[in-house]
């Protein structure tokens, strides 16, 4: 065999062979030769779609509509009745000339529970005053009322009420729940106001779950008599 012919087979063995297998196999030819570390910048642009511009649309930052709030809604009654706790929905207290518009009042074996929903969506920074919460909602800033304060104002009606049944031993709290789904609290740690998923782990707590032996449904009933009720 003479030089020519070795070298020929040799091209052959080092090259030639090496891109039919590539072609069989679907691999870039250079991974034959060097390794898989090796990468090739356009086989990889094929992979990822060859000509198809970059995606970079940021998710447009919305308020709460009506089928969030009915989600938390459906997730509140689907707690109360997992426990068999007592629940009034919506929770629109009457007493002493004053209204507390909650979205939801129930009743735990350790607490009475009132939930006030909030639809401000986008990024929340909680306040320390009255009117200082801030909600920046795609780039644009507003303030608006702190919902602590106005928790507290539904608090004490309904602290009201349950002093007026006898019931002073009752804890009782009223939380806010911002509805919007997406939504960005900041700041709002020790306020009692969630969003959707802390909402839950609230509720699952001790504050809400440890048993003081109430009976659900007997200070439910008390308290269905200061219940405004829509008329149909």
């Amino acid at each position: 065999m003479d030089n020519l012919t070795i070298i020929l087979i040799m091209i052959f063995v080092m090259i030639v062979l090496p891109i039919i297998f590539a072609r069989m196999s679907g691999k870039n030819p250079m991974e034959i030769f060097f390794g898989s570390r090796v990468k090739d910048s356009a086989f990889q642009s094929r992979s990822a779609g060859e000509g198809e511009p970059e995606k970079k649309n940021k998710r447009e930052e919305k308020n709460s509509n009506r089928r969030e709030l009915m989600i938390v809604m459906s997730d509140l009654t689907s707690y109360a009745r997992r426990n068999r706790f007592y629940m009034i929905m919506p929770g629109t207290l009457q007493y002493n000339g004053k209204t507390a518009n909650l979205a939801a009042i129930i009743v735990t074996r350790r607490a009475v529970i009132g939930v006030n929903c909030f639809g401000y969506g986008g990024k929340i920074t909680a306040g320390s005053g009255k009117d200082d919460w801030t909600q920046n909602l795609n780039g644009e800033k507003k303030k608006f009322a702190s919902p602590v304060v106005k928790n507290q104002e539904q608090e004490r009606i309904l602290r009201g009420v349950l002093d007026a049944e006898g019931l002073r031993n009752v804890e009782c709290k009223v939380v806010g729940a911002f509805t919007a789904s997406g939504v960005q609290l900041t700041g709002a740690g020790g306020t009692h106001c969630y969003d959707r998923r802390l909402l839950g782990n609230y509720l699952s707590s001790d504050e809400c779950m440890t048993s003081r032996d109430l009976i659900p449904k007997e200070i439910g009933e008390k308290l269905e008599k200061y219940i405004k009720r829509q008329k149909s």
